[in-house]
């Protein structure tokens, strides 16, 4: 239970530096005066590389440094990075010294951002997981100290972070509670669980591809005959399929030289399993471009949308209401969703688990998509009437006299887009590609959104260049953001279209290798 504490620290830590981190676009936009497009496109380059990073960093994880380092290295870029954030918000400094140390200090953070995501839940699961205390006591305390500690951190985070005004105690805040969440970690090393790395397996592909690669020169083998399989190590032995035959030639056996000796060597031949499971990654892969549109619209919770929260009036009654409580109903809606989907797929499962199986369809994809679709055409019609108050009240940089109210179905529909997507991915990939690669390839996914959420920097200057410059002007109030969301709205419609695309072909495939499979049997 000690151990669990120590360690569920740098999760009330990261609930600090998260919400900290959303009020981002407010600071570039209030204090660093930059324009709103600007300061989205920051944001956008952080969030992207935050999320890009992850699959790197989880295969050093698994090959080298192990969960505990990688949260020690986390915890001292989540310090670090504050730091220099504060620094950069404090009076000390001014003009390039102040913008260098801030990006500088981004950079340090998104290093934070995903060796803390990739390793606390895993290593927290460690110290709980213990075959003697199944079920005791003081398993029981510690999963309720650690939901109410999330939960008060999480109350707290957001209603009085934005409270305070300097940005550089803002910031000075997360740096401190990290430094104090090392210390508390750190106290309890030798008494963790560890898991020591052995091997990733990722390198199972990129053995896959390097030994394909190398015998480019030889002809396809005739028939699975002659690939080579090792039948009495594995239970799990997947049956040959042709498609992606280019991969076959890794586990094909030459002629000019005996078996013992290529079997020395992995990176020059693998077993049938082997290929046949790096082809069911790539047949994944296809449906991860969908990915990238929804990424664009992932990216607008914390710049235009917040960015719109910011010019609207958020008093309810007597009480001005912070920001951040947009990100709760948003944080709210994602979890509740992902229960959903989680009950959804055991019913399924449980009534028809042979049809599951088969179609591998993944239902939850086009709802998020199609709830992305109504999320933006809401966000435009909000938008619409905002401008209308702005035109008739003649208001150019005031605060809006339209409730921050009307922003909450967005809000909402955006967490519970969130939820569905992420959890359906997971599931789609944990029923095809093999239990050991599941994990790269929804953090391959999560790589992907991030690109998708940078595409929208991209986005937004097309659109601006085509539009004269009209849509995007130096405030909110002057441009036209409610077109920019029917551009999204249309952008949504395409997606669908290409996900039903991508799944048809994939079903097919998918279909013509089981046919093959079964003659085989």
């Amino acid at each position: 239970m000690a151990s669990f504490l120590r360690v569920i620290v740098l999760s009330w830590a990261f609930t600090v530096a998260w919400f900290t981190l959303w009020m981002l676009m407010l600071y570039l936009t209030n204090e660093m005066k930059l324009k709103f497009t600007d300061a989205a496109a920051v944001v956008n380059v952080f969030a992207g590389v935050s999320a890009i990073g992850h699959l790197g960093m989880q295969f050093l994880v698994d090959a080298f440094i192990g969960h505990f380092w990688m949260l020690c290295l986390s915890t001292l870029a989540f310090g670090f990075g504050f730091g220099f954030l504060a620094i950069s918000a404090s009076p000390i400094l001014s003009g390039n010294g102040q913008k260098g140390l801030f990006y500088v200090a981004l950079t340090v953070i998104s290093v934070g951002i995903f060796g803390r995501s990739i390793s606390l839940g895993v290593f927290t699961e460690d110290q709980l997981e213990d075959g003697r205390n199944k079920g005791s006591p003081a398993k029981l305390v510690s999963f309720v100290i650690g939901n109410v500690g999330n939960f008060v951190f999480l109350l707290l985070a957001a209603s009085a972070m934005p409270q305070i005004s300097p940005w550089f105690v803002r910031f000075a805040i997360p740096a401190g509670c990290e430094v104090l969440a090392m210390l508390i970690f750190m106290s309890g090393a030798r008494s963790y669980k560890r898991e020591i790395p052995s091997r990733s397996p990722l390198t199972t592909v990129l053995r896959v591809f390097v030994a394909s690669a190398s015998k480019m020169s030889c002809a396809y083998p005739n028939n699975s005959t002659h690939l080579y399989e090792k039948t009495e190590c594995d239970l799990d032995i997947k049956p040959h399929t042709s498609s992606l035959r280019c991969l076959d030639r890794a586990a094909m056996i030459l002629q000019t030289e005996p078996l013992e000796q290529q079997r020395k060597n992995r990176w020059k031949l693998c077993r049938v399993t082997e290929v046949e499971q790096t082809k069911s990654v790539i047949r994944a892969v296809p449906l991860f471009v969908t990915s990238l549109i929804s990424g664009i619209v992932f990216s607008l919770g914390n710049t235009f949308f917040l960015e719109q929260a910011n010019n609207m009036d958020s008093t309810f009654g007597s009480w001005n209401l912070p920001l951040p409580l947009l990100l709760l109903f948003s944080e709210a809606a994602r979890l509740g969703s992902r229960e959903l989907c989680v009950k959804a797929a055991k019913r399924s499962h449980g009534i028809d688990p042979e049809s599951a199986k088969q179609t591998k369809t993944p239902y939850g994809i086009p709802v998020s998509i199609i709830l992305s679709t109504f999320c933006c055409s809401i966000a435009a019609h909000v938008e619409s009437r905002r401008l209308k108050v702005v035109s008739i009240q003649g208001l150019v940089s005031e605060t809006i006299p339209m409730s921050v109210f009307w922003l909450l179905p967005q809000y909402i529909l955006l967490g519970s887009i969130t939820g569905i997507y992420e959890n359906s991915f997971a599931l789609y990939l944990e029923e095809t590609v093999p239990d050991e690669l599941s994990q790269y390839m929804v953090l391959l996914n999560v790589g992907v959104c991030g690109v998708g959420i940078m595409s929208n920097i991209a986005l937004v200057s097309v659109v601006g260049r085509v539009s004269g410059g009209k849509w995007f002007q130096e405030t909110i109030n002057k441009s036209r953001l409610d077109y920019y969301y029917w551009v999204l709205t249309v952008l949504c419609m395409f997606n669908l279209l290409l996900y039903f695309s991508v799944t048809y072909r994939y079903t097919r495939c998918y279909k013509k290798d089981g046919a093959e499979q079964e003659n085989v049997r």
